[in-house]
């Protein structure tokens, strides 16, 4: 499902060049869900960025069911990212101006009514039905990192990609997000996490550490 072999990034700092990712390669195969554990400043980030497509590496590659992300143009990149990928981020980025319905949506190419019944589904069993008409400005952080949740789950993608999804809420709604993540897997889809914590463990098929921008030589499987 994902491959990246020998992945390097590299930014320029004041002191010198800085590799956020040194030679990183891995696999994760469908239906796996994969928790990425590393401190702040790890690469983790940078990592997921690379991963989807929004960051060229400095050296190595990136594929996704077989499709060389680097090797498509700009255009074609964004196209198969859209068919292919759902993103949760950390801080929502929601859209200020469009309800919890709408957001929802936006992340669904070409909407038809079955699109629109499956929103509707999410926005109830996510607990999200009496804010369905709300703006994200009126919502809690777990309210609105559940409405960023159902927006990747609505178009149905082969791979989830979610950077420290639950960085901002609380135990109880972390364990939302986890769970409904879990369920994503476990019905088919792949899943990859980024997370500061040991939060993701629990409910990975496998756990990888990454340190100063390499992967732990040690890794660590999480049976469910």
């Amino acid at each position: 499902m994902v491959s990246c072999d020998h992945l390097v990034r590299t930014f320029a700092a004041r002191a010198g060049t800085v590799a956020a990712l040194d030679d990183v390669s891995f696999r994760v195969e469908r239906g796996e869900f994969v928790a990425i554990h590393g401190a702040s400043g790890s690469g983790k980030s940078t990592l997921l960025l690379t991963l989807g497509g929004m960051l060229r590496p400095t050296s190595g590659a990136v594929s996704i069911d077989g499709r060389d992300l680097y090797s498509l143009s700009a255009g074609a990149r964004t196209r198969f990212r859209a068919s292919t990928i759902g993103f949760v981020f950390q801080l929502f980025h929601l859209v200020p101006y469009l309800d919890v319905r709408q957001n929802i949506l936006a992340g669904v190419p070409r909407p038809d009514a079955d699109a629109r019944a499956r929103v509707d589904r999410l926005i109830e069993e996510l607990g999200l039905g009496p804010r369905a008409e709300s703006l994200p400005s009126t919502l809690s952080a777990g309210e609105r990192q559940r409405v960023a949740l159902a927006r990747a789950l609505a178009k149905q993608p082969p791979l989830i990609l979610a950077d420290e999804p639950t960085g901002n809420l609380d135990p109880v709604n972390a364990g939302v997000v986890f769970r409904r993540l879990a369920d994503y897997q476990r019905a088919g889809g792949t899943v990859l996490v980024v997370t500061h914590g040991n939060d993701a463990a629990p409910y990975a098929t496998r756990t990888l550490r990454l340190d100063h921008g390499r992967l732990a030589a040690r890794l660590t499987t999480e049976v469910l």
